[in-house]
């Protein structure tokens, strides 16, 4: 457990995993990270693979847990869950778009501070107001991507190999968990076709 995987290769008979150096055998293998991390776990990357999950686009994104309002609307009544900028200026075409959620309202929470959590614009928030801060990886729909969500199945069990991920539906946390349970339903129905005729009486008759 917590350690970094660097390998991982299938075989007709199940997937060797290498972590630290060392390698264990497992019947199979669930990617639950993003698709170009699995593209870089995975020895032998099949075609498929490459061109379904290489098609996923991530961005880097700046995340910062405040208490400056500031950085929401100057109306209050307009004050939302999501919160939504986009500057203008010289560098208006490299300028990422900013959005603050304002948890107080996203998250029902009761308090007298108002807590939010900002994208890209850590330059807009005063530093002694500033709670934690974050860098993560989202991705980006395009085109491309939203076609290679599509074929999905493609990929469905092939090899001992299951994906999972937010990447595949809309990008939110309960879509991560959502393509979970979706591996998991695959890997039941997987299961239920391959186990042993006796096996499958035995289920019928319970």
């Amino acid at each position: 457990m917590n350690s970094p995987v660097s390998r991982v290769e299938r075989h007709d008979n199940g997937v060797s995993v290498t972590s630290n150096g060392e390698t264990e055998r497992f019947d199979r293998v669930i990617f639950a990270c993003h698709s170009d991390q699995a593209l870089a776990m995975i020895d032998d990357v099949s075609d498929e693979e490459r061109e379904i999950l290489g098609a996923m686009v991530y961005q880097d994104n700046e995340v910062v847990l405040h208490r400056d309002t500031s950085v929401l609307p100057k109306r209050q009544a307009a004050w939302a869950s999501w919160n939504y900028a986009l500057d203008g200026g010289e560098d208006e075409q490299q300028r990422l778009p900013t959005l603050t959620y304002n948890m107080n309202i996203l998250q029902h929470i009761e308090s007298e501070t108002t807590f939010c959590v900002s994208l890209n614009s850590a330059d807009k928030i005063q530093q002694d107001k500033v709670l934690r801060t974050f860098n993560y990886s989202h991705p980006v729909f395009t085109t491309e991507s939203i076609a290679a969500q599509q074929r999905r199945e493609e990929l469905w069990g092939k090899r001992k190999t299951w994906f999972c991920g937010a990447y595949w539906y809309n990008g939110f946390h309960e879509d991560g968990v959502r393509s979970a349970l979706d591996v998991v339903k695959g890997i039941e129905q997987e299961t239920s076709q391959t186990a042993p005729v006796a096996e499958t009486l035995a289920r019928g008759a319970a």
